[in-house]
């Protein structure tokens, strides 16, 4: 993990806060640091990756980034209202559009960004990718992975 200026600050702080025995005050400098990396193509995402995103951030203490792949008008009301609840529930959320992204950019994003824990998307057919024919063993695409990747629908259907 790349540790940035902003992000040692953030941990020392945390490790401040910490000794000084504000444990709620440092527990939520730690939180904003992780992040779920949501990378969806259209606005309008299926509901089970939204579903399997809010399941994530719970269990893993953390708030959402999300990459979109579609141009900043047009923002679904589907994706208003799962960053409502997300910043409602006091987790951190926001949304980078980028236009035309591909593949190679949402790995080059997760491994520049720090406190990015894991990359979730809708499925990897979505993004021209597939699994390992047997499944007994990683594709050879995934070795560059920075980070875990969570497939929501891994045979590209509904979720």
């Amino acid at each position: 993990m790349r540790v940035g200026s902003a992000t040692l600050d953030h941990f020392l702080s945390a490790t401040a806060f910490a000794e000084a025995g504000e444990f709620d005050t440092a527990r939520e400098l730690v939180r904003e640091m992780r992040d779920i990396l949501l990378v969806l193509r259209h606005s309008e995402p299926q509901g089970g990756v939204l579903v399997a995103a809010c399941s994530m951030m719970e269990r893993l203490d953390a708030g959402v980034e999300i990459l979109l792949a579609a141009p900043p008008e047009g923002e679904s009301p589907t994706l208003t209202r799962f960053l409502e609840e997300v910043t409602r529930q006091g987790r951190s959320a926001r949304v980078l559009h980028r236009p035309g992204l591909s593949w190679k950019a949402v790995l080059a994003h997760a491994g520049a960004v720090s406190g990015i824990v894991c990359i979730l998307v809708e499925s990897l057919e979505k993004w021209g990718l597939q699994s390992h024919p047997e499944r007994r063993r990683p594709p050879p695409w995934s070795r560059r992975l920075p980070c875990p990747l969570v497939v929501a629908s891994p045979l590209g259907g509904e979720v």
